[in-house]
Order: structure tokens, then sequence, then C-alpha cells
């Protein structure tokens, strides 16, 4: 019971803050991305049928990135001697994209896994996907699907790079500089 009860918190807080402006951190836009990359080319199991799932995962990942990048908000951040720094918004539509990620992972683990389609299964994936959104470092425990890890590398991949596509200055802000930048045009200023 109390599971379900800190499951339902970490979904309002996770929903919750979907509407909410934060500061594009490159680790999350950038190394969680390839470091799900490389966990799908490390797990992955070469055969025929392997290939034809993977290349479907990757083009349906791809397409939910693309889809949550291009309604994303990005609102842009006016600071004295400073580049052009930008914040983000994932919104309804960022929301959407996650949900249809977490019911591809469902019916991927009960058709390919031939696990059955129980409550129980799909509570574990929403808690793990709420958990893994909130604190993105816990996906690099290693382990997991290849499967998962097409489809976490494309969707996360696509999204960071449809938000570059459509803001230089987000780019600007994932920069690997952007944050000491910033700290010493504070400290200049008082």
């Amino acid at each position: 019971m109390m599971t379900v009860i800190l499951s339902l918190l970490l979904l309002i807080y996770f929903i919750r803050g979907q509407f909410g402006f934060e500061r594009p951190k490159r680790w999350r836009y950038w190394l969680i991305p390839i470091f799900s990359l490389i966990m799908f080319g490390v797990t992955f199991k070469y055969s025929g049928i392997n290939v034809i799932i993977a290349l479907g995962m990757l083009i349906l990942g791809t397409v939910i990135g693309m889809y949550q990048g291009q309604f994303a908000t990005i609102r842009p951040i006016k600071k004295a001697n400073l580049e052009d720094r930008v914040e983000v918004r994932g919104g309804l539509h960022y929301l959407i994209g996650w949900a249809l990620i977490l019911a591809i992972q469902v019916v991927a683990e009960a058709i390919l896994k031939h696990e059955e389609l129980a409550i129980a299964a799909v509570s574990k994936e929403a808690f793990q996907g709420v958990i893994e959104e909130l604190f993105p470092l816990r996906r690099i425990h290693g382990g997991g699907w290849w499967v998962l890890w097409a489809l976490s590398a494309s969707s996360s991949l696509s999204y960071t790079l449809t938000l570059g596509r459509r803001s230089p200055a987000f780019w600007a802000t994932i920069k690997r500089h952007a944050r000491r930048d910033e700290r010493r045009a504070d400290r200049k200023r008082m």
C-alpha cells in the first residue's frame, strides 16, 4: 500500500514538473542519451528478427522524441553579459510521448518476453519510468534489455536534437562551460 501511495505522489510530482520551466543540463540532454545508445550497442544480440525489432524501436523512439521536442516550449533567459540561454518546458506533449514510450515498453515486454500483462507489471513499469525521469542517473545502473535501451536512446537523442534544431540558444545553454560563464558574469556584477 505504501508503495502505491509513493508511486502516485512521485507521478503527480513528475507531471507537475513537466509544466514548469527548467534550465537544460548537459548531462541530461547529452550524456544520458549517449549512455543509452552505448548500452543498446552493448546489450544487443544480433539476429535477423532482433535487427527488425531494433529498427522498429529506433523509428518509434525517434518519432516520439521529435514529437516531444517539436511541441516543447523554449523560453529565452535574459541576463546581462551572457550569451543567449533558454529554459525548456515539456508540457502536455512531453507527457503524451512519455506515456506512449511506457505503453510500448509494457507491450514489448508482454509480447517479446511472453509475460502477462498484469496491473502490477504496468504499475511497476510506470514507477520505474517516473523514477528514471526524475533521477536520470538511475539509468546508469547498467544491465537492461536492449529493446528498451533502443527506445530510450532514440527518443531522448531525437528530443535533444529537435530542441537544438529549434533553438541555437539551447546548444549554448547545454555547452560545457555555460554554467561557469554564468557564475563569472554574476561575480562581475557584484
